[in-house]
């Protein structure tokens, strides 16, 4: 019996651990940052939602844990930038038309990284594609450039949510029922987290990864911090400038 337990405790872990899934990143083959000009940086606010994930698997959305997690991501995402060498440029939201503009291309983002996330990552090829990594916003992203000045944007997305105390109840009761030898696992709360890097003049993605797992808890600083440092570690930079150096080929780590 205790070995079942064992068992059904390891299972959990599995379905659970942050370690279990990490991230996976593309570069666009062959794709280095410019070297001869200044590289500019529109940071898109997050888009970000975090819940509570209650006993019967449904997700409560709640609005502090969310507001907290976009300060301190849009924070996170600005300090991971000081070593890069790299001019990170705002979007006046105030000014007639940007609000709308931004929240265009944040949904149309979350489209298109749901798409790769599809495609490229976890579900069917697509045969078109075959191994090239040439995703797209369309031409219509050199407005995000007219209204920042930057040459670049970079997308943020995470969906995170919390086991809920009857939820964990849920979890342990499962893993009890391993003793008698009828194992009911039970997942606790999901990290998901996209990034892309678009080229404004082209709206091509050029970099994108994925996190699925906790890197810290968003909702405090700290978290936020270590989980953009996670998954911006592999962004392109130019030589000598910080972070990791330019992936020459699209493949998944």
């Amino acid at each position: 019996m205790l070995k079942r337990l064992a068992l059904g405790v390891a299972a959990a872990a599995l379905v659970t651990s942050p370690a279990a899934a990490g991230p996976k990143d593309f570069t666009a083959q062959g794709y280095a940052l410019p070297a001869d000009k200044p590289v500019t940086i529109v940071l898109m606010r997050p888009d970000m939602e975090v819940g509570e994930l209650q006993a019967g698997g449904m997700v409560e959305p709640n609005a502090d844990w969310t507001k907290a997690a976009r300060e301190h991501l849009a924070k996170a995402m600005e300090s991971a930038h000081k070593s890069r060498n790299i001019e990170l440029k705002p979007i006046d939201e105030s000014q007639e038309g940007n609000a709308q503009l931004v929240a265009d291309y944040e949904a149309l983002h979350r489209a298109v990284a749901e798409a790769i996330v599809t495609y490229k990552y976890y579900g069917a090829k697509l045969p078109t594609k075959k191994d090239q990594f040439d995703w797209t916003l369309g031409p219509g992203a050199q407005k995000l450039g007219e209204a920042s000045g930057a040459n670049y944007a970079l997308f943020f997305y995470g969906r995170d949510n919390f086991a809920s105390a009857s939820r964990k109840a849920v979890q342990v009761a499962g893993m009890l029922g391993c003793l008698i030898g009828m194992c009911i696992i039970t997942s606790g709360g999901q990290h998901v987290y996209y990034a892309s890097l678009v080229e404004l003049s082209t709206g091509n993605v050029v970099w994108f990864n994925v996190l699925r797992g906790s890197k810290g808890d968003v909702r405090e600083a700290e978290g936020a911090q270590g989980m953009v440092d996670a998954i911006m570690a592999s962004m392109p930079s130019r030589p000598g400038e910080g972070g990791k150096a330019t992936t020459v080929a699209a493949k998944a780590r």
